[in-house]
């Protein structure tokens, strides 16, 4: 249904328009994670793999790490169903798009909240995953693609507006709508939802210690009114995250080992597997660059909306939005207090202890919710900047009718218009031309043998076979479905499991060492690499030269048969 406005202006109804921008910013959101990352993207072959083991446990039952305890249950228990019956890739497409829909939503309601125009939404959506592109502080991804994560962003961004909803209008209906959404955030991701819920938590506390003389965008509320709502949202948060909060914190707590080897595996997790995401001392110049700017431009931008925001275009939604920020900032702050060293990690007065908190990625949600806000405020400039344009121009007509006549009108029931679609083609097209020929470390021709290598392992190898993989194997068990000893990506996350792979590590560095004394491997190298390891195959592309001659080879790879190995076929 559409009205028609005195000079002829047509405006669609509130229902359309909502879903032209909501198809508008998931598409953005999708198109981006196609066009920029492809099938398998870096991480999914490590979760859905897993996903698929998850209810499977004869499939590739010898590798570790599929077999290793469950750090995101909810989200195996998902996706792993669908792993059952539908190829990966199929998974990975359908998955990322749901996924993405979900934030797409939930990123239009929150920006309703924050009473930005369609476009406004629109072009939010597009400045962030552009953002997205230029870099980040602790590795952190939104947009990209499927693991739990995705799903944890969507339902959070959902609780902060359900909170928003709920300071305004001091509701504890809001206060609990809320509580589910971040449970389920938690659920499906326990670290990325309980830190939205600190960073939330810290900001209702902030809100009530210094409320705004005058404001009318938080209420002064009692005491007793302030913990009832702090506890419903809490108590809600926490029923609905047990699906996925238990099963991580077993994680946490189960297993047969010493305090000392928890220190060990903490130190092998934190500052060696992870310390891209986990230790400030390693993260690069330009990140902290990136993040600097970043965090410049959000200050700027939000002093210029306040200082022109007025009528309509002004939303009690912003200030809490930016104490989250404020606060996510403090947590960032503190792990950077906790963790920097410029020496080796321990050397740090008590590295133990500081292992331990930095395990739990105390950068994650400020590496996420900057360029998130960052891109909300400038959407939100933009969007002043072209109404008082407009409201010039139009002299004379309606606020309603001038902004119409603009294509940018502030109220929901009007419809982005082309300037909203250029902009998800502009980020279309820069994802396309971010979009790297193959994986990291291989070419495209090293990457096409890959996959033929390990397509002909998966046809031509028992079902229960082991191979010793290359340290830059990337998503074997994707294409061959068959287990590897040890993969460099696929570390488990409980401290028995990582000392284990660790161990393994070093199991095969030192047989590589050792065996290769004498120029060669030799039968008698490949049977004791056997029995240390119960691998029947060998795929390499560097180890070498081998006494025996090669199962199968391409221009790259070749895969070598260990003596009593049964090769069906040959």
């Amino acid at each position: 249904m559409k009205a028609e406005y005195p000079n002829g202006v047509m405006r669609t109804d509130r229902s359309t328009a909502g879903a032209v921008t909501v198809a508008l910013v998931c598409g953005v959101f999708i198109l981006s994670s196609l066009c920029r990352v492809p099938v398998p993207g870096v991480n999914e072959p490590h979760y859905l793999c897993k996903a698929r083991a998850f209810y499977d446990s004869q499939w590739c039952a010898a590798d570790h790490f599929l077999h290793s305890p469950n750090a995101h249950f909810l989200f195996f228990a998902v996706v792993g169903a669908a792993a059952q019956v539908l190829p990966f890739a199929v998974v990975a497409i359908v998955g990322r798009i749901v996924s993405l829909a979900l934030l797409g939503v939930a990123w239009v309601t929150l920006g309703r909240r924050l009473s930005l125009s369609s476009f406004a939404i629109v072009l939010a959506a597009c400045c962030f995953c552009g953002i997205a592109m230029t870099g980040n502080f602790s590795g952190e991804w939104v947009v990209g693609g499927l693991e739990g994560k995705v799903p944890a962003y969507g339902f959070a961004l959902l609780a902060i507006s359900f909170w928003l909803d709920a300071l305004q209008a001091d509701s504890r209906r809001g206060y609990i709508l809320s509580g589910a959404c971040a449970g389920l955030s938690v659920a499906f991701h326990p670290i990325v939802g309980l830190w939205f819920c600190i960073g939330m938590a810290l900001s209702e506390v902030f809100l009530f210690l210094f409320p705004r003389a005058g404001s009318d965008d938080v209420q002064t509320r009692a005491v007793s009114a302030w913990v009832q709502n702090g506890l419903s949202f809490a108590a809600t948060a926490f029923i609905v995250s047990l699906p996925g909060l238990i099963p991580a914190l077993l994680l946490l707590t189960s297993g047969d080992v010493s305090a000392d080897e928890i220190k060990r595996a903490n130190y092998v997790q934190v500052f060696w597997r992870l310390a891209h995401h986990l230790d400030p001392g390693t993260f690069p110049p330009k990140a902290w660059i990136h993040t600097s700017v970043l965090a410049c431009v959000c200050i700027a931008g939000w002093v210029g909306l306040r200082r022109w925001q007025t009528g309509p275009m002004r939303s009690g939604g912003w200030r809490p939005c930016l104490l989250l920020l404020f606060a996510s900032a403090i947590l960032a702050a503190a792990g950077v207090a906790v963790g920097w060293h410029t020496g080796p990690a321990t050397d740090m007065l008590d590295w133990q202890w500081r292992a331990v908190v930095l395990k739990f990625y105390p950068f994650r949600l400020f590496d996420a919710f900057l360029p998130m806000t960052t891109a909300l405020v400038l959407a939100g400039l933009v969007d002043v900047a072209v109404r008082r344009c407009v409201e010039r121009r139009e002299v004379g007509q309606s606020t309603a009718v001038a902004a119409a006549n603009g294509g940018l009108c502030h109220h929901e029931n009007t419809t982005p218009g082309g300037a909203a679609i250029v902009c998800v083609c502009i980020v279309t097209a820069l994802a396309l031309w971010q979009r790297p020929p193959a994986p990291g470390g291989y070419s495209p021709k090293q990457f096409a043998d890959w996959q033929s290598a390990c397509d002909w392992i998966r046809q031509h190898t028992p079902l229960d076979s082991q191979v010793f993989t290359p340290r830059e194997s990337f998503a074997f068990k994707w294409f061959a479905e068959r287990a590897e000893y040890v993969c460099i990506k696929d570390c488990p996350q409980d401290a028995k499991g990582i000392l284990e792979w660790n161990q393994r590590l070093w199991r095969i560095h030192d047989w590589s060492r050792d065996s290769f004394q004498n120029g060669r491997f030799d039968d008698a190298d490949l049977n004791g690499l056997q029995s240390l390891t119960g691998c029947s195959f060998v795929l390499t592309r560097r180890l070498g030269p081998f006494e025996s001659k090669p199962v199968f080879r391409n221009d790259t790879w070749r895969v070598y048969a260990i003596t009593d190995a049964d090769v069906p076929g040959q």
